[in-house]
């Protein structure tokens, strides 16, 4: 029955030319089960009775689709989706804060389940046993954040209500009070951030990781300021080491190690990596942000940048800074 029932996932729908049992079978063995041409010709001939199916009689080889008056949804979970969210789980267990995981517990066991139904019939689940997500640098533990704080502020998010809120800053011993008019939450790697204005501040939108708000309570009698947002122009900005960040035209010299990496994933559309006099130059035109100084610093032994001047200086003092901590 689970075989039958993935097969009619796939068969498309009246819209589309259809396909031939050879072709279902093919893609039934990449989902783990083991059936020939034959066996879906005689599985589809008998479903014909009681399903709203039709095949092009007529034509050579026969394609199957759904009618065009009628369709069918298949309930349940199909393999490939089983499949992809377990292999995806402990990528977003890395990525995505704990209330988010907790949202997806459903999902994640009914994957499980589908997955332990098809062994159990003598499957085999391919994809799971060989594929892996590994990241691809450092990922910090998902902080934890409180359910009914995400909530209210969702809650205020969406419907533009301010926030009383206790805040423990990164410096400071003792959470204080503000007064916030949330504008967008941001995620990046692990960490989840309101980014708001705040009562008496300016006009500049700032940013609050969540995980430190020890209490949100909606203000939805505090009058809604009329400063004009857009997240977009604010991630375009750069602001808090998240946008896209002011655009410069980087000029640095490279390893011969770094310069293959950077020719299979180049920096930019219109990199250049020039060789004279043994020496090899990179050139491309790059934001300059929080997460491009990572990177370079994290190539600091095949990497020197030439250009610009001020980037260049602001990470010369962070390495003699570094570099002064293993004298």
């Amino acid at each position: 029955m689970q075989r039958q029932w993935e097969m009619l996932r796939l068969i498309p729908g009246h819209d589309q030319p259809g396909r031939t049992a050879a072709e279902v079978a093919a893609a039934l063995s990449m989902r783990g089960y083991e059936v020939t041409r034959r066996t879906v010709e005689r599985d589809l001939e008998s479903l014909l009775e009681c399903m709203p199916l039709e095949i092009n009689l007529g034509g050579r080889p026969q394609r199957w689709r759904w009618q065009k008056t009628r369709g069918l949804d298949v309930p349940g979970m199909e393999v490939a989706e089983a499949m992809a969210l377990t292999m995806m789980k402990d990528a977003m267990t890395a990525h995505l804060p704990s209330c988010f995981i907790d949202a997806l517990h459903t999902r994640f066991a009914q994957a499980n389940k589908a997955l332990v139904a098809l062994a159990r019939s003598g499957a085999k689940i391919r994809w799971s046993d060989r594929v892996r997500v590994v990241p691809s640098n450092v990922v910090l533990k998902s902080p934890r954040i409180g359910a009914k704080i995400l909530q209210t502020l969702e809650t205020a998010l969406l419907n533009d209500i301010a926030i009383d809120v206790g805040y423990q800053p990164l410096k400071g011993s003792a959470p204080t009070r503000r007064l916030l008019y949330p504008r967008g939450l941001l995620l990046r790697g692990s960490s989840l951030y309101l980014i708001a204005h705040q009562k008496d501040a300016g006009e500049t939108a700032l940013h609050f990781a969540v995980q430190r708000f020890s209490s949100v309570r909606l203000r939805e009698l505090e009058l809604w300021p009329a400063t004009a947002f857009s997240l977009d122009e604010f991630l375009a900005d750069g602001q808090g080491q998240f946008g896209d960040g002011t655009r410069v035209n980087l000029e640095a010299t490279i390893s011969p190690a770094l310069a293959k990496i950077l020719r299979d994933s180049p920096l930019s559309d219109d990199m250049q990596i020039v060789e004279a006099n043994n020496v090899l130059t990179l050139r491309a035109t790059v934001r300059d942000t929080w997460a491009l100084r990572t990177w370079i610093l994290g190539h600091a032994e095949n990497l020197t940048v030439l250009k610009p001047l001020s980037l260049r200086q602001d990470l010369a003092l962070r390495t003699r800074a570094a570099a002064a901590h293993y004298a």
